[in-house]
């Protein structure tokens, strides 16, 4: 028996999410998780190699919004705010503690509107961003894409409904029960 044959089983859905970054709640277009990288080393002993992990990085988030108004003028001068010489040869570039305060969340919803994951990202910082290109022969909404780099982050599995203010929690481990075909 499959999965999603399982009544008492819902998978997440990728449309069910949010993002905070700091004290402003986004229903962003898109948004890519966290991810870890692990180096690996190898160590040679006669004929044979031996490999073991290295250090962990983590790759960049990139956060599709929808241009709303001014919210590109916006992102545009936060960014000068944080440091960076944007059209200032004088300028002395970005200062990381600048972004101490700025916490970034991305929660992940169930059916009934419960945070079911949550993902907070440390130490962030802008890296870019991509305003949507222009074209006549387009009439899709105008996007800005905004990357962010960060030095690690954290899964956290308790969940709280956004709409009636209720904590429960979430089991860490699933089981998934399975019957034989017939």
């Amino acid at each position: 028996m499959t999965f999603w044959k399982n009544s008492k089983l819902d998978p997440l859905r990728k449309y069910r999410f949010q993002v905070q970054l700091g004290d402003i709640l986004w229903w962003a277009k898109s948004v890519t998780q966290p991810s870890p990288d692990i180096s690996t080393g190898e160590y040679q002993l006669i004929n044979h190699v031996i490999k073991y992990p290295g250090i962990v990085s983590w790759n960049d988030v990139d956060i599709t919004i929808v241009e709303i108004g001014s919210k590109g003028i916006e992102l545009y001068n936060k960014l000068k705010e944080q440091g960076y010489g944007l059209g200032n040869p004088k300028s002395d570039g970005i200062k990381k503690q600048h972004y101490k305060d700025m916490e970034v969340v991305i929660n992940k919803i169930d059916a009934d509107g419960k945070i079911v994951e949550v993902w907070t990202l440390y130490n962030v910082f802008i890296k870019s961003l991509k305003y949507g290109d222009l074209a006549y022969s387009d009439d899709e909404l105008l996007d800005i894409i905004i990357t962010l780099s960060y030095d690690s982050a954290k899964l956290d599995t308790n969940s709280k409904s956004l709409f009636e203010g209720d904590a429960t929690a979430v089991p860490a481990e699933a089981t998934i029960e399975t019957a034989p075909e017939q």
